[in-house]
């Protein structure tokens, strides 16, 4: 008798043990299958979808996926403030990708009166980095960083394996120049896109929530925000603005062509497009937005690919061309900014308090 359970007993610890290792392979493969797709709710949209203009442009063409990898830039010696590329085997080349055709592309067809589409909860530094539908509170300093890397992990996630081409810009782009990661006193996230690609999120994939699987960081697990190692899901929703299709200024009230919104807080990235218009800029090769950035052919393309927290990112052929032009020669080699001192041991910018401190 005491035989027959005993080995009953060993066959139900077996099968327990099985379905435990079973459930674990099932929580991995999700997470890993999540982070390389971010999957579609598919009936599930947030948003109502706005009247969209079909846009016919030929897209960009996507580069191979085995093309070489361009590293961010670090400066190697403080004294002379000098940024030098971080060392190599061999020169990174340029990725083969051509510019669209967006050859007078203004759309006369105003979407007038015009009414701003985009709205935030206030205009000081603390309020103007959310969406207003989505927002609850503002995020403290500490655990603001890590929804923000989760916002453009997922957004690069999903439009790589959508074939949507984008690229690092303005602020975020700066970030990359000088670690590869977010420079921790922005609230927000830039990237640009070419008028034809914007024309495909519009017919696609507008007001599609996206869901976005992932495991726990050791830095969340301080923050609070659960354990190290578990699963978490965030909801994102891809908003195009209707009135994407409109090439230029009117009121500035619709600069921003569309948004990737964390569903959670509000907080975004803000998505522009570009676009070659000899009816505005009365030149061939000039790419403006609709906030009066505009760059040569040569700048942009041919995109490079390269990291950025983590994940694979494109950024512009000429990137310190294009951020001199914007923010001046000394946004890459000033040391101090922002009330955060660059820390060239640990390779990433650390708040001037705690440098005093010797933290």
């Amino acid at each position: 008798m005491s035989s027959s359970l005993t080995a009953e007993r060993r066959q139900s610890t077996t099968a327990s043990t099985k379905r435990r290792i079973f459930t674990l392979l099932m929580t991995l493969t999700l997470i890993l299958s999540s982070l390389a797709n971010p999957v579609p709710i598919e009936g599930h949209n947030n948003l109502p979808k706005p009247p969209v203009k079909q846009n016919n442009n030929k897209p960009a063409v996507k580069a191979n996926d085995n093309d070489s990898i361009i590293k961010p830039k670090a400066i190697t010696n403080a004294s002379s403030k000098q940024v030098a590329a971080a060392p190599a085997k061999s020169e990174p080349q340029p990725i083969p990708t051509a510019a669209p055709i967006e050859t007078n592309t203004t759309n006369t067809d105003h979407l007038l009166p015009e009414h701003k589409y985009f709205h935030e909860p206030g205009y000081t530094e603390e309020l103007s980095h959310y969406d207003s539908r989505f927002f609850a509170s503002p995020i403290p300093y500490d655990p603001h960083i890590v929804h923000l890397r989760h916002l453009i992990r997922s957004y690069l996630l999903m439009t790589s394996s959508r074939s949507l081409t984008t690229w690092l810009a303005h602020g975020t782009l700066l970030g990359w120049y000088w670690n590869g990661a977010i420079m921790p006193w922005d609230y927000d996230l830039d990237v640009q896109v070419s008028n034809s690609t914007l024309g495909v999120m519009a017919a696609e994939w507008n007001g599609t929530t996206f869901e976005y699987v992932y495991a726990l960081s050791e830095q969340e697990e301080k923050e609070g925000l659960g354990h190290r190692g578990e699963v978490n899901v965030k909801k994102y929703v891809l908003d195009v603005n209707p009135y994407w299709s409109q090439r230029t200024r009117l009121e500035g009230l619709n600069i921003i062509d569309a948004r990737w919104i964390d569903i959670e807080n509000g907080m975004y990235v803000d998505i522009t497009g570009l676009s070659e218009d000899r009816l505005e800029t009365k030149a061939k090769g000039v790419w403006t937005d609709k906030n009066y950035h505009g760059y040569g052919t040569r700048q942009i393309w041919p995109l490079r690919k390269t990291e950025f927290e983590g994940v694979e990112a494109w950024v512009p052929s000429d990137v310190e061309g294009v951020l001199e032009e914007e923010y001046g020669e000394r946004s890459l080699t000033a040391e101090e900014w922002a009330g955060h001192h660059f820390d060239h041991g640990r390779k990433e910018w650390v708040k001037t308090e705690l440098v005093k401190k010797g933290s």
